[in-house]
């Protein structure tokens, strides 16, 4: 996937999703669901990272350093993660896979893919981290704290956008990302 990577950002997104698409129709020919599915998921995480952008909250307020992109448990997707933005960079920013060991670490994030949102876990981790400007990644559909909810729609993996979560967050989220969602939520 690193071809999609290096192509330019628009294009890497709309090639995720038309790695999506193949998968769904069964043209994949990876043993493991679940590993290609992990794969497909941190791709997305790393192309978010390009079309969300984290406004300075004051004057005169410095850039981070690099992009921290957390999850909230060691397994077989922090693997996918570290493999899909190892090296990588956004506007000169590196990319840094991050494995959450509490709930107060959650703030220093700038994306935050907590699994499942409806899960007791969750809603803990979607709960630190309210009013923080951080980009919550979920499975399932959306809720008041969730920005970006993966979704399966016809054995494919997609996204539904919370636009209202974000601008709550002070995120702004490009119109480009907005167009390849399969719902977006104002509300």
């Amino acid at each position: 996937m690193a071809f999609l990577i290096r192509t330019g950002a628009a294009r890497a997104l709309a090639s995720t999703v038309i790695v999506c698409l193949l998968i769904g129709r069964g043209l994949s020919a990876q043993p493991q669901p679940a590993t290609l599915e992990a794969n497909v998921k941190a791709v997305f995480l790393f192309n978010f990272s390009k079309f969300v952008s984290w406004p300075a909250l004051k004057i005169g307020e410095r850039s981070p350093a690099e992009l921290r992109i957390c999850v909230t448990a060691n397994d077989g997707f922090f693997a996918s993660l570290k493999n899909a933005v190892q090296g990588e960079e956004v506007d000169g920013k590196p990319l840094l896979p991050i494995v959450l060991d509490g709930l107060d670490e959650a703030r220093t994030c700038h994306i935050l893919f907590v699994g499942d949102a409806q899960s007791l876990d969750g809603r803990a981790w979607l709960s630190a981290v309210r009013n923080a400007q951080v980009l919550t990644v979920a499975e399932g559909a959306l809720t008041d704290d969730t920005v970006i909810a993966f979704v399966r729609d016809d054995n494919r993996i997609r996204f539904d956008i919370n636009r209202a979560a974000a601008a709550q967050r002070g995120l702004n989220v490009s119109s480009k990302l907005l167009r390849l969602a399969r719902q977006v939520r104002d509300q």
